[in-house]
């Protein structure tokens, strides 16, 4: 009977180190899989400044477009901070003779981001924009925020 317990004992710890290593390659592989690349992060930048000359340059139509770009990026790549399009975003919120869906899609851009500097420009609009619609997303905005 001490036989067959060792037998199986030795059998099942052979089993599960067999399974161990299987798993530990496994997720190895799945995190080499995806795991940020220099390449990546080069591309992000070049999108990036892309984004900021539409932003500069684009019509209304276009410049939406472009906003609704950036939020689609900080969805898919939560980790990247997009610091360069901050100042953008928030100049393209403050200006009163801006299109409208672009500063909505603005503040929400801004949200996004989770950042301190995002989320100032965002009380500062909700405290001081002319536009009450605007006014009351930026409010709703940042109390999502404080619940975050």
């Amino acid at each position: 009977m001490k036989r067959i317990l060792l037998s199986s004992a030795v059998v099942l710890a052979l089993c599960a180190s067999a399974l161990q290593a299987q798993v530990t390659e496994s997720t190895t592989r799945i995190e080499r899989q995806h795991k940020k690349s220099r390449h990546m992060e080069q591309q992000l930048e070049r999108t990036e400044q892309q984004l900021l000359e539409v932003l500069k340059t684009g019509t209304p139509v276009v410049q939406a477009q472009a906003v609704q770009t950036i939020r689609d990026l900080e969805q898919m790549f939560p980790e990247h901070t997009f610091a360069a399009l901050l100042t953008p975003l928030e100049e393209k919120l403050k200006d009163e003779n801006q299109d409208g869906v672009v500063r909505l899609l603005s503040a929400l851009a801004l949200d996004e981001l989770h950042s301190d500097a995002g989320d100032a420009v965002i009380r500062d609009v909700a405290s001081s924009s002319k536009d009450e619609g605007l006014q009351t997303l930026c409010k709703a905005l940042l109390v999502r925020s404080d619940y975050r």
